[in-house]
């Protein structure tokens, strides 16, 4: 998912006279506003370290030239793993990053790196987090699950790049339990009513595939498949399908909903 700046903006940033941008105005380290905000600019060489993993966020970062990449350590451990790091995004210029752990609050859970010679604009973390506390809290409800979805998002990827078919489809089937499941005498029903078809693409494979795999955890007594009904009899034997360290996230949260939480 690409944060990339609205177009008229990004003419905006990248037309600024040398007295408006500090990118074209500074060498590096200086101090200028940037659409009113303040900004320092970090004017780094290729295979410079941004930030580390564990690192508490210095601000909100824009990439004014060059190329940045986001790696995360692998949470999805196989035996045919050939590499600790996964990179999850290539950032251009123009774009945002480093904004996850700013609207969760903690610390990063990734690291970012230059690909090449970059000028990148950071915002203060403490103006970013007031002008975050001072929006409306549909906003603020809004960061914090696109935020969520995005972290959903990169977890899948990289299931679905080390992990096996009958994984993906466990691992859904888990992941879709936890937000939707109704306990019953007979295990956790997932009654969403999801074709073949929806429940295929939401695992990364095709109708046959899952209707075979579905038969076999059938068989195996670990689901009972009744229609569009699937219901999970045997947790445990379905997180050991989906592989080492496959356990869903928990489940996102939002703020509490006055009406709606009655």
């Amino acid at each position: 998912m690409a944060y990339s700046l609205p177009s008229s903006h990004e003419q905006d940033f990248m037309t600024l006279s040398p007295s408006q941008n500090p990118a074209q105005a500074s060498g590096g380290g200086g101090g200028q506003s940037l659409w009113g905000v303040p900004s320092e600019i970090l004017t780094l060489r290729e295979n410079e370290m941004i930030f580390r993993e564990g690192e508490t966020p210095r601000g909100l970062y824009l990439l004014k030239s060059g190329a940045v990449k986001m790696v995360a350590k692998q949470t999805h451990a196989r035996g045919r793993l050939s590499s600790p790091e996964y990179i999850n995004k290539v950032v251009s210029p123009g774009e945002l990053f480093g904004f996850k752990a700013l609207v969760k609050g903690g610390t990063y859970d990734y690291f970012a790196k230059t690909l090449k010679a970059s000028e990148i604009h950071v915002f203060p973390r403490e103006t970013v987090q007031q002008m975050m506390s001072s929006t409306n809290p549909l906003v603020r409800m809004m960061l914090n699950q696109l935020v969520k979805d995005l972290e959903i998002n990169e977890s899948q990827n990289q299931t679905h790049y080390l992990a096996s078919v009958q994984e993906r489809i466990a691992h859904q089937l888990l992941a879709l339990s936890d937000k939707f499941g109704t306990p019953t005498a007979n295990g956790t029903s997932l009654n969403l009513r999801l074709t073949r078809h929806e429940l295929a693409q939401l695992a990364g494979t095709i109708n046959e595939s899952l209707s075979r795999h579905l038969t076999e955890l059938k068989d195996e007594g670990v689901l009972d498949v009744r229609g569009k009904e699937i219901v999970i009899k045997n947790r445990e034997a379905l997180v050991q399908k989906a592989g080492q360290g496959a356990e869903p996230q928990p489940v996102f949260r939002g703020p509490s909903i006055p009406g709606l939480d009655q």
